[in-house]
């Protein structure tokens, strides 16, 4: 829930721009969820050029068909996981913000 110290800032910046308070809110979550799924989504490019795979999963059946080393892989293997993850969540947030519209 935002506090009023946070909407009174919001409707002050909001008054300053000439905008819609509601439209700065969206459009400032819509900015900053494609910024950090650009962080993302570079971070899981550099990893699968890292490895030649496309996902965590495609690292995983590489470990099982015994053609990626498991010794010094692991943590990337377990980075990408994570960011994938990250990248579907901050797609959702997205559509969140998209449907709000």
């Amino acid at each position: 829930m935002m506090t009023q110290v946070q909407a009174k800032i919001i409707d002050q910046v909001a008054e300053r721009l000439e905008i819609d308070s509601d439209e700065l809110v969206r459009s400032s979550l819509e900015n900053y969820l494609r910024a950090q799924l650009r962080r993302v989504e570079a971070d899981m490019e550099s990893l699968r050029q890292k490895y030649a795979v496309q996902s965590a999963k495609e690292m995983d059946a590489r470990y099982s068909e015994g053609t990626l080393p498991e010794e010094g892989t692991w943590e990337d293997y377990f980075r990408l996981d994570h960011v994938e993850y990250r990248r579907r969540k901050l797609i959702e947030a997205l559509g969140i913000v998209h449907e709000s519209h």
